[in-house]
């Protein structure tokens, strides 16, 4: 137990100062218990915060979707070589961090009525970490996780997906019913601000995501689902975006962004850059967004875009591979270490936030539910009205120039369902919209086909795989030896190997 309590305010203490959120700094050790909403931050903040949180995202997820690679680490994610490491931050942060403040925090409440709002939000934020988790490595710890302390459980057994689906469905539900305006509000609330509204939103615009999820393994409840999301009410503009607020500090600090403390590492943003598959279907469609998220610098920091037209990488390569200077058109020789475009500097900001879910992805998913007719709703409506908010997002990110008005109405003219190809239409943009999120383009990918990934090259011969992209990620280690007959059960229903080309329950 005391070592329990000095992880959490070891949590909170790195969670201090924070010049935004002055309510969290109150000294967690001067009362005999810890604030709900302090937990309920620091859950949050292990989200995205912290270096750790970044590696997933910039070495396994956005190299197999094709957004990025180069870097020698994103070959695990490019031409799937396995790194253990990196393989394991999603369960080893989400569990033995946010899941324990959630749970803790939920157990501290439960007993007083005036904290139910507290419970209400844990329960959705809980939904959300579990939905990363069960979509990452499929059966997992769900119903009987995090309850050690509790309830003395040290080996929760792994649930199959589709009855943790099931209850995430539930869970949202009730959360949404949940809240009670007349009961103490939520205090260090660092996504909403303690605004039940908001966070009933967002139940319902993640049963949304979640239950599109569904489109491949059981369409009728994936209808049912998402036509409850929408009647319930879903975001309505940004300022309903699922977001964590982050600021400009360095690792190990929660407080910066881990997504770009990753990538402020010299080996990896020198070497990370745009590939061929995402460059250039920005360069076909005429996308404005390409300068947003890549650019082009030479040695001395000089902008040279206009040489090199964001020349992109292909998949699988190293930023070494295929040596060679570039020649530009007017005859300027490019070295090869400038020659590849990078991600744009916005992107590396500590203090960058970093979006879990937002309006454009929710009008993506009313434009799908539209297309396959189940809402009745105009599809084509949905889909520009979420490329349009899909652009205006990227004004999030410190030092981002806006796209153009006219550069953004254009290309939304531009841009009208087919008939016959609606689906390849929406998500291809949503794609696009997802940058750089790459947990959820990974899982859109896998249910939708989009994108179609190009062939990975790999010269060394380093993948493990034979070039095939993994549907999920192995199992940590650690659990062979820990929970050896509940981790022997999940494994056995997946064939009796911890095989990540095994597809997930929804991905069939």
């Amino acid at each position: 137990m005391k070592r329990f309590i000095l992880l959490i305010i070891t949590v909170l203490l790195l969670g201090s100062c924070t010049k935004d959120f002055d309510t969290i700094n109150e000294d967690p050790t001067k009362g005999k218990t810890i604030a709900p909403g302090q937990q309920l931050a620091g859950a949050a903040y292990f989200l995205s915060g912290g270096r750790e949180a970044g590696y997933p995202n910039m070495f396994l997820f956005q190299p197999m979707v094709q957004y990025v690679n180069g870097a020698y680490g994103q070959r695990a994610g490019t031409k799937f070589v396995r790194n253990d490491f990196f393989n394991e931050r999603v369960w080893e942060i989400f569990y033995n961090r946010s899941l324990k403040q959630l749970t803790d925090m939920m157990q501290r409440s439960e007993k007083d009525p005036q904290l139910v709002n507290y419970i209400a939000a844990g329960r959705i934020l809980r939904v959300y970490i579990f939905s990363i988790l069960t979509d990452t490595y499929g059966d997992v710890p769900y119903f009987e996780a995090g309850l050690a302390f509790y309830k003395h459980i040290y080996t929760p057994r792994y649930d199959k997906q589709e009855d943790i689906y099931n209850d995430l469905f539930k869970e949202l539900n009730e959360a949404v019913k949940q809240f009670d305006d007349s009961k103490d509000k939520i205090q260090n609330d660092i996504v909403y601000k303690g605004d039940p509204a908001k966070w009933k939103l967002l139940a319902n615009s993640l049963r949304l995501r979640l239950g599109m999820r569904l489109t491949k393994v059981n369409e009728a409840k994936a209808k049912q689902e998402v036509l409850a999301a929408i009647a319930g009410g879903t975001f309505t503009s940004a300022d309903d975006n699922f977001k964590m607020i982050h600021e400009d500090f360095a690792y190990p600090d929660l407080r910066g962004n881990g997504y770009s403390q990753a990538l402020q590492e010299v080996q990896t943003y020198d070497y990370v850059h745009g590939t061929t598959t995402f460059v250039n279907y920005l360069k076909t469609e005429n996308d404005p967004r390409l300068a947003s998220f890549f650019i082009n610098r030479d040695a001395n920091g000089k902008d040279i875009t206009h040489l090199t037209n964001y020349l992109p990488i292909a998949p699988g390569l190293y930023w070494y591979d295929e040596w060679a200077a570039f020649k530009a058109a007017d005859g300027t020789m490019i070295p090869q270490g400038n020659k590849f475009c990078k991600i744009n500097a916005p992107f590396y900001q500590q203090k960058a936030p970093f979006l879990h879910l937002g309006y454009a992805e929710v009008e993506f998913l009313k434009a799908e539910a539209a297309a396959r007719g189940w809402s009745g709703a105009d599809a084509n409506q949905h889909y520009q009205q979420a490329i349009r908010a899909a652009m205006k997002q990227l004004e999030l990110y410190p030092g981002m120039t806006p796209v153009g008005t006219q550069q953004v109405t254009d290309f939304v003219n531009a841009h009208t369902l087919t008939a016959g190809k609606e689906l390849e239409q929406i998500n291809m943009q949503k794609w696009v919209a997802l940058f750089p999120n790459g947990y959820e383009a990974y899982a859109n990918m896998r249910r939708t086909g989009f994108p179609v990934t190009q062939p990975v090259k790999d010269p060394q011969g380093e993948s493990v795989t034979g070039r095939v992209m993994p549907r999920r990620l192995f199992y940590p280690g650690t659990e062979a030896f820990n929970n050896t007959k509940n981790y022997q059960e999940a494994i056995d229903r997946i064939g009796g190997k911890n095989d990540w080309l095994k597809r997930v329950w929804w991905d069939k």
